[in-house]
């Protein structure tokens, strides 16, 4: 997304504030949706991942109100409601007002936070595995703390971000998506170790694009399987700890050695979860090796593999994924793909070489149509940078 088209969208958003609400907002707020390049399901395993924040980003265009009564109104779901928030109580709401509603109420108990008008839109496609909700949430925090000068460290930004998921709209999600929402920069992928939080930036090549492939089926995580893997995985702890006579805190703490030493006594299925976890989390790592030295076959030859894994060992997969990325690995220019996010539909990446990028996302569109998938799309996307304050 070029300045040009954010400048028109927060112009709209700004005039859909006024007709809302008879005046202009206070403030508004973006923040990016993202891709993930590897490292899927680890974060909420302690492991590492290397997301990379895209050109599509979420706008929250708030203004104090006074009283009790918060406002909001979405572009994207022609929607308005209001709340009011009581310390100490939630009242659950529809799904996309139970993140304004669990952002409030939390930055309430750091600071009084009284009424509010809301108008939000955004260009990351809702339910497609690029973290539409991160944005959300993470660029809602961010107009809320700054219009009543709560004072929040960068860290504290995520991990809000994250609370508000798990407690207030019921996904056992990890660290990850809130992270890069915040801290993304551009031409980068953010390596984020999930336990201890320390990040560092790796370069991306300006020899490859990243051609993002949308299937088409959408999904909600809190209505997927999302949270039985990861009760999945935490049982694999536990089984392990028994096996392997250590405490252990998450699958962070497992080798491949620790895994096969144990193979034949675990659930097949057990095994199956935590061998994906771990060896991702080693290809996450080896991607950025291979990024540093500009290796693009090497990440390629990685993201399949990760793709495989997902499909085989973690089950989230789905047959629209393994079209897109079955087509994309028999061209010639493309360096890798795999589905991106938490699966069960949602979208697929594809590393290809930056001189084709064009030409090899019209093939692979085509090619997915041919299939028989009439409701799928592609388009390229250049990487973002995290939140900011578009207008104070």
């Amino acid at each position: 997304m070029d300045a040009v088209m954010s400048e028109d969208i927060k112009k709209e958003l700004g005039r859909l504030y006024r007709e809302e609400f008879g005046k202009s907002p206070d403030i508004i707020t973006s923040a990016p949706g993202r891709i993930n390049l590897i490292g899927e399901h680890t974060d909420y395993n302690g492991g590492f991942v290397l997301p990379v924040a895209i050109d599509r980003r979420t706008y929250t265009a708030a203004g104090r109100r006074g009283g009790d009564l918060f406002i909001a109104f979405s572009k994207e779901l022609s929607k308005k409601t209001s709340f009011e928030i009581q310390p100490g109580k939630f009242e659950h709401s529809n799904f996309w007002v139970n993140y304004i509603k669990g952002a409030c109420s939390l930055l309430n108990e750091l600071k009084p936070v009284k009424g509010l008008n809301f108008a939000i839109g955004s260009t990351v496609p809702r339910g497609s595995g690029l973290s539409s909700s991160a944005a959300y949430v993470v660029s809602i925090i961010e107009a809320v703390s700054r219009l009543y000068e709560i004072p929040l460290k960068d860290i504290e930004v995520p991990l809000l971000a994250q609370h508000i998921e798990n407690e207030f709209v019921g996904v056992q999600s990890g660290i990850m998506d809130p992270f890069v929402a915040k801290f993304a920069r551009v031409n980068t992928a953010l390596l984020v170790d999930a336990r201890s939080l320390e990040y560092k930036y790796v370069p991306i090549s300006d020899k490859c694009s990243l051609v993002v492939c949308v299937t088409g089926v959408k999904r909600a995580l809190a209505t997927t399987e999302y949270n039985k893997r990861r009760q999945q995985c935490q049982t694999a702890v536990t089984d392990l700890s028994a096996k392997l006579q250590r405490p252990l805190v998450s699958l962070r703490d497992v080798t491949i050695d620790d895994l096969q030493s144990v193979k034949e006594e675990m659930d097949p299925m057990l095994y199956a979860r935590a061998f994906h976890v771990v060896t991702e989390s080693q290809r996450a790592l080896q991607t950025v090796d291979a990024l540093n030295k500009e290796d693009l076959g090497l990440v390629g030859k990685l993201m399949l593999e990760s793709h495989m894994s997902l499909r085989s060992n973690y089950d989230v997969s789905s047959p629209e994924l393994d079209t897109f990325v079955e087509i994309a690995e028999q061209l010639e220019g493309v360096y890798g793909a795999r589905m991106t996010g938490a699966g069960f539909g949602g979208s697929a990446i594809c590393l290809v070489d930056a001189d084709l990028e064009d030409e090899l996302s019209a093939e692979i569109a085509a090619k997915y149509k041919d299939r028989g998938y009439e409701d799928g799309y592609v388009f390229i996307a250049r990487t973002g940078g995290g939140s900011q304050i578009e207008r104070a």
